[in-house]
């Protein structure tokens, strides 16, 4: 991992999750991948995850926030996401907002154990969505986390 953006130690446990990039080839600085991972506080990662595809070599996956839900005892990870296996129907809109980033948020339990993940997309609409440094918060679990957007055209624009 080259760079942490967030971390989050859940009350009353000794387990800190932090997540943020790893280039792929840290000399070339070209593609990364998403990382996050699961750290006792002896400081024993016990798990680890990197999410993206290096493939096109143009993939700029990161994660930029991590968070623990109590109310389903799961951690969540915010993650801009521009490789097409992080980004759902990705094929359906790939024409228009391939460049773009979109946002992916992953659950987890303790212990490394994935139970699902979401996507938020501005489908055809060639917007990117950047998230804040661990700016990932639930509230009576809803997920609220910061965000900007770019890219924004008028039809008159375009």
């Amino acid at each position: 991992m080259n760079e942490i953006y967030g971390y989050v130690q859940p009350e009353g446990t000794n387990q800190i999750y932090a997540c943020g990039y790893a280039w792929d080839n840290p000399l070339l600085e070209k593609t990364r991948t998403a990382s996050m991972f699961q750290m006792d506080d002896e400081g024993d990662i016990t798990v680890l995850y990197a999410f993206g595809d290096s493939v096109s070599g143009t993939q700029h996956d990161v994660c930029r926030a991590v968070t623990f839900d109590p109310s389903n005892q799961e951690v969540l990870f915010a993650l801009e996401a521009t490789s097409p296996s992080l980004r759902p129907s990705y094929n359906d809109y790939a024409a228009y907002s391939a460049a773009n980033a979109d946002v992916t948020i992953i659950r987890m339990k303790s212990g490394g154990t994935l139970v699902g993940a979401y996507n938020i997309n501005f489908y055809d609409a060639a917007i990117s969505i950047g998230i804040g440094a661990n700016s990932l918060f639930t509230k009576d679990g809803e997920y609220i986390f910061g965000t900007q957007s770019w890219g924004f055209y008028t039809k008159f624009q375009n």
